[in-house]
């Protein structure tokens, strides 16, 4: 036997971790074979100010502040904008 683990992020305002959990926990009895055990927990929660929120989503999904048209700056906004049209 071997284990294997993932990690999985997930940023929203709000959320019901439990429903969360539940739905994981359904999604992988469902579609994994029978002979497989899986489990599925919440850990923990960081809060993030706006500037931490903007770093993780550049760091991990690829998305700066400048590509989203939420950066502080009004250089960077005209460059983002200059860049779209």
């Amino acid at each position: 036997m071997q284990k294997f683990s993932f990690s999985v992020d997930i940023v929203a305002d709000t959320l019901d971790r439990d429903g969360v959990v539940d739905s994981l926990r359904s999604c992988l009895s469902d579609n994994l074979p029978g002979d497989v055990h899986a489990n599925v927990k919440a850990g923990e929660v960081k809060a993030f100010s706006e500037q931490g929120y903007k770093v993780w989503r550049a760091r991990v999904t690829g998305v700066t502040a400048e590509a989203a048209g939420d950066a502080a700056s009004p250089k960077a906004k005209a460059k983002a904008e200059e860049a779209v049209a």
